[in-house]
């Protein structure tokens, strides 16, 4: 499986055959996820077989494999960055009221929202339990910072739904939380476990940033260009619960559609047929060729922040996980 094939396997099965070290994620998953008790041991196993890329686990192992060789410390980082992540997605589909994520019932679905969001305060726990008791506290560090980002992000969205005021700053400042700081963290994880100096953290900060920036863009733009099937959700998901994201700030600032495009926000009520409309509208206006240009952009400045890195075939690795999100399908 090629990194390329990371972002476009139609089962979503777990890359390990490319990336062997996630097998030993992937165990330690299973271990802890598999000790829990009754409900929450079902909706936590069903969710770890319902696939994902372990992008966050994948970015620690490899983010500290760039400078010294893997190390128990580092698996155990990218243990609990996954759990973080399983966690927050969680909480993301009770917020957005989703039905379904990578093509499945999501755990709110099948066995409501209350049991969804203990589940996610489960592994939250977990993944503490684990930096704690293995006294990974630099990881921690970067890690509760970004969950209190996530925290944040979500809250600032959810406030500002339907609002035609958003600048193009404040959504940066926006998906930095939501996305951007998590996919850092992970990379200060790593680094910073194989013994690293200030400088380098710094520039594995900004690849984790500028790769967060762009996965989010791409994320945006498969929301409403994508198919349902690929996505394993619907489209149009961000327009329907308000959330305006990089292609429609372009579109609002259209000098043919952006009026238009403000009108319907104000109605707060996205119709099936308004998602088609302002699809047509985003093609025909350039304006997601816009935000894919962007997000090409921030992903020239994250592999340009590896520059310094020692060559390696983990930097390899992290530079061609970087042009892959610009392939995404899904």
């Amino acid at each position: 499986m090629s990194i390329e094939q990371l972002y476009n396997t139609t089962n979503r099965s777990i890359p390990t055959l490319q990336f062997p070290e996630l097998l030993f994620v992937e165990d330690k998953l299973h271990v802890v996820l598999s000790k829990a008790d009754g409900l929450i041991q079902q909706t936590c196993v069903s969710l770890l077989q319902s696939g994902g890329k372990r992008i966050r686990p994948l970015l620690t192992l490899y983010s500290g494999m760039c400078f010294a060789p893997l190390n128990p410390p580092m698996i155990q980082a990218a243990v609990a960055s996954e759990l973080i992540h399983m966690a927050s997605l969680i909480h993301d589909d009770v917020i957005d009221e989703s039905s379904t994520r990578r093509g499945k019932p999501t755990v709110n679905a099948l066995y409501g929202d209350h049991a969804a969001i203990l589940t996610g305060d489960y592994l939250f726990a977990e993944a503490f339990n684990i930096l704690s008791t293995q006294q990974l506290l630099s990881s921690m560090t970067y890690l509760v910072e970004a969950i209190q980002a996530m925290c944040e992000g979500e809250v600032n969205q959810a406030n500002e739904q339907f609002s035609s005021s958003i600048s193009m700053q404040h959504y940066f400042h926006r998906i930095t939380k939501k996305t951007g700081m998590l996919l850092a963290a992970c990379c200060q994880s790593g680094a910073i476990l194989s013994g690293v100096v200030s400088e380098e953290l710094i520039q594995m900060r900004e690849y984790g940033i500028n790769i967060g920036y762009a996965y989010q863009i791409t994320d945006d733009i498969l929301d409403i260009s994508g198919d349902a099937e690929s996505l394993g959700k619907p489209v149009g998901t961000d327009l329907i619960n308000g959330n305006l994201t990089l292609p429609f700030l372009y579109l609002m600032d259209n000098p043919i559609y952006g009026t238009w495009l403000i009108e319907i926000m104000k109605t707060r009520k996205i119709t099936r047929q308004g998602i088609q409309s302002i699809k047509e509208a985003l093609v025909s206006s350039g304006c997601i060729d816009q935000a894919y240009a962007t997000a090409t952009k921030c992903i020239s400045k994250a592999k340009a922040s590896l520059d310094k890195i020692p060559r390696s075939p983990y930097r390899t690795t992290l530079v061609n996980l970087a042009d892959s999100i610009l392939l995404r399908t899904t």
